[in-house]
């Protein structure tokens, strides 16, 4: 018979980033400057209905990408019923912000100098929102530096999601470091943003959950965030292990992975599959003797020592 007790609860936070709608087919294939939602704004209702009122958490874009293009930082929550559906459904919006700029036609990553200013610039517009929780926050491509860390400490922020625990790039796609960063929970060390220490900030980091898995086209199994889009047999391999070795999950989905069709050896693009990996998510953490209970990442605040009595 399966414990109830505190030990054995398994806290599974579903998330989901409201990204530009990938394109599979082409060299742009993150479609930085096309940043297409046409999943968001026409798919994720069906999203919402599959999880069946489980609580999860939305990650919505607004940044200076957003302005420029739709006229405005709240483009994403201007269609008020989705909003309402997503709200009426368990579900929250929180903060997801893309820096870049544009050079010449086209939308890159900003230069690492210019990442506190962008920040800071844009977070006085979306304080202005009152649909989005600014005091949630996930940057985009998992950018991040000590100087930037700092910033959002300061301004008020309570949790920060842009971790992606022990994973590391430098590439011409993408730069980040976070090859230091574990799967749990912590308050980054004022000297290094990757990791826990004595002075830290206040913030809470809680990075994205990375686990073993091995694509068709991989010589040797990565470190990949769990994502309810990716094909099951994929996904699942090395889950169990993990489950014993950790109490909580933090997945992210991106819309277009569920909503749109395509031919990927990791990607299912299909939501029959982002349905039925959610029950194995729960049958497989049962499995291992633990309790798996839903959470939205606002449920946090309460641990967070900005709100601590």
């Amino acid at each position: 018979m399966m414990s109830n007790c505190a030990d054995n609860l398994f806290f599974i936070y579903l998330t989901f980033d409201i990204d530009q709608d990938f394109n599979l087919n082409s060299f742009d294939y993150y479609n930085r400057t096309a940043a297409k939602f046409d999943s968001f704004n026409t798919g994720f209702r069906t999203i919402i209905d599959t999880l069946s009122g489980k609580p999860f958490s939305v990650f919505i874009r607004s940044d200076n990408q957003i302005n420029q293009l739709y006229g405005g930082y709240d483009y994403l929550v201007r269609s008020s019923d989705l909003i309402k559906q997503i709200k009426d459904n368990n579900g929250e919006l929180d903060w997801h912000i893309h820096l870049y700029e544009k050079k010449g036609d086209e939308w890159i990553p900003i230069s690492q100098k210019k990442l506190v200013d962008a920040f800071l610039n844009d977070l006085k517009y979306v304080k202005e929102i009152s649909e989005i929780n600014w005091r949630i926050v996930r940057i985009g491509e998992c950018v991040m530096t000590d100087e930037l860390m700092r910033a959002i400490d300061q301004s008020g922020i309570l949790i920060d999601s842009t971790a992606i625990a022990l994973r590391k790039r430098g590439d011409d796609e993408k730069c980040f470091d976070w090859a230091i960063t574990n799967n749990d929970f912590f308050y980054p060390s004022v000297s290094d943003y990757r990791t826990k220490g004595t002075p830290h900030l206040k913030v809470m980091e809680v990075p994205m959950s990375t686990i073993l898995m091995k694509a068709p086209y991989d010589k040797e199994p990565l470190l990949r965030y769990f994502n309810l889009a990716f094909k099951t047999d994929i996904l699942f391999h090395n889950f169990s292990s993990y489950v014993e070795k950790h109490n909580s999950l933090v997945t992210i989905t991106h819309p277009f992975e569920v909503i749109s069709k395509g031919n990927h050896g990791l990607v299912a693009y299909d939501i029959k599959t982002f349905h039925s990996n959610i029950e194995e998510m729960v049958k497989s953490v049962e499995a291992c003797g633990k309790t798996p209970v839903f959470k939205k990442m606002s449920d946090l605040l309460n641990n967070n020592k900005r709100t601590r009595k």
